[in-house]
């Protein structure tokens, strides 16, 4: 079972720069962050991000206007074993593929 802060990091992920900065600036204004089981959600979202950010695998990227957002269709089963592997391995499945993506676009241009 996902963890709700991995579900609303997960989520936030998915929405595109302007919308996802609009609700992270909403969480960090509001004082007294969201209570789940005893936890602080915003906290755990905040500390689950900052770890998939540092990680080599995902890397950092900026929101802003200096991305594009890119959607492609996997086959149900690839979907699924990415999701649990991201799930299990603490990554977003956006983190993933952008770091492969990464990876083979700077292995081409070694091969030049």
């Amino acid at each position: 079972m996902t963890a709700p802060a991995d579900k609303l990091v997960e989520l936030l992920e998915t929405l595109p720069a302007p919308t996802r900065q609009e609700i992270t600036a909403w969480l960090l204004d509001r004082g007294t962050p969201a209570q789940v089981g005893g936890g602080n959600l915003l906290a755990a979202a905040v500390e689950m991000r900052a770890g998939v950010l540092n990680n080599a695998l995902g890397g950092a990227l900026p929101a802003g206007e200096e991305s594009q957002l890119v959607t492609f269709r996997l086959p149900t089963e690839r979907h699924a074993e990415l999701r649990a592997w991201c799930a299990e391995h603490g990554f977003t499945m956006a983190a993933v593929v952008r770091g492969l993506i990464e990876r083979f676009l700077e292995d081409q241009l070694r091969r030049k």
